[in-house]
């Protein structure tokens, strides 16, 4: 029974300030509305620059990433011994890698 009363006060404290915000004069209110018609259009602005921002910048990126991978290839090649080829060999290099297992365990 206690929360219904805590309740209704409640509900009656909202219901009084709800008309004291409706008493509030007509310019208040039309100002309040253009405040937040200008913010809204404030925030579609920004959103869509930031939208046309990322289609110009992501292409650059890729084009940027795409570079330095072909830089780094071709470092790489260049840096590894150069090889005699046989003229039957495929276009496609297979990578062998030698080496020498050694065991950790010791008997």
């Amino acid at each position: 029974m206690f929360r219904s009363d805590a309740f209704r006060q409640q509900a009656q404290a909202w219901q009084q300030q709800f008309r004291q915000l409706q008493s509030a004069g007509l310019l208040q209110r039309i100002f309040a509305w253009i405040m937040l018609g200008l913010i809204m259009m404030l925030s579609l602005t920004l959103l869509v620059f930031v939208v046309l921002l990322s289609w110009i910048l992501i292409p650059l990126m890729l084009y940027r990433a795409r570079r330095q991978m072909r830089k780094a290839r071709e470092s790489a090649s260049q840096q590894q011994p150069f090889s005699q080829r046989s003229s039957q060999q495929s276009r496609h290099e297979t990578h062998i890698i030698e080496g020498e297992i050694i065991s950790r365990k010791e008997e």
